[in-house]
C-alpha cells in the first residue's frame, strides 16, 4: 500500500484571500489572485523525493455559493499544477468537496460526508489510490483539516496554529509552513 502526504489547498499550498464582506480568510475566484505560498513547491517537490503521493483535499464551495464557475476552479487547478510543476513539483491528485449546507446551488447544497471535517474525501483518495491512512500524512491551517486528518487515521500537522486546538483535535504537530511540516515528516520517514 501506498503512502501519501494529504494537503489542503487555500493557506497551505496557494495564499488564502481575506474576504472584508464576509470578514473570513477564502480561496482566489480568480487566476490572477492566485499566489503560491512561499516554499511550496519546495515542500511538494520534498514530498515527490521522499516517495510519498501528493494529494489536495480540499473544501471547494466556491462553486456552491455562487461565487465561481467550475471552469474557474479548473483555470485556478491548471495555475497551481503549472506553477508547481515549474519547480519541478508534482501533485498525484486532487480532491475537492464541492458541497456547502447553505449553497446558492440546489444540487451542491447537501450535508456530505465529503465536506471536512468528515474524513470522507481521504477515504476516497485511500480507496482509489491505495493508500495506507496509518502510515499517511495530513496538513492543513485549520482545525477541520486535522479533525479529519484524524479521524481517518493519518498523522497531522497544523500550520500557523489554526486556532487553539482542543483535546479532541489536537494535531500531532504545530509548524511554522508547510516545508516546515515536511522536515518533520522526512525524520520521521
Amino acid at each position: 500500500m501506498r503512502r501519501v502526504v494529504f494537503l489542503d489547498r487555500d493557506g497551505v499550498i496557494n495564499a488564502a484571500l481575506w474576504n472584508g464582506e464576509e470578514g473570513k480568510w477564502d480561496s482566489p475566484y480568480s487566476v490572477e489572485e492566485f499566489r503560491l505560498m512561499p516554499g511550496a513547491a519546495q515542500a511538494v517537490a520534498l514530498i515527490n523525493r521522499l516517495g510519498f503521493l501528493a494529494v489536495v483535499v480540499s473544501n471547494q464551495p466556491g462553486v456552491a455559493k455562487g461565487k465561481c464557475s467550475a471552469e474557474v476552479l479548473d483555470s485556478l487547478n491548471q495555475k497551481m499544477l503549472l506553477e508547481l510543476g515549474q519547480e519541478g513539483a508534482r501533485l498525484d491528485a486532487i480532491y475537492y468537496c464541492l458541497h456547502h449546507p447553505q449553497a446558492r446551488v440546489a444540487t451542491l447544497r447537501v450535508h456530505c460526508e465529503c465536506r471536512k471535517p468528515k474524513p470522507g474525501l481521504l477515504l476516497r483518495a485511500a480507496h482509489d489510490l491505495d493508500v495506507d491512512l496509518k502510515r499517511s500524512y495530513l496538513i492543513g491551517d485549520q482545525l477541520t483539516d486535522v479533525e479529519a486528518g484524524l479521524a481517518a487515521g493519518c498523522r497531522t500537522a497544523l500550520i500557523g496554529g489554526g486556532g487553539r486546538p482542543a483535546p479532541s483535535v489536537a494535531p500531532h504537530w504545530v509548524t511554522e509552513s508547510l516545508l516546515s511540516a515536511l522536515n518533520i515528516i522526512r525524520e520521521e520517514a
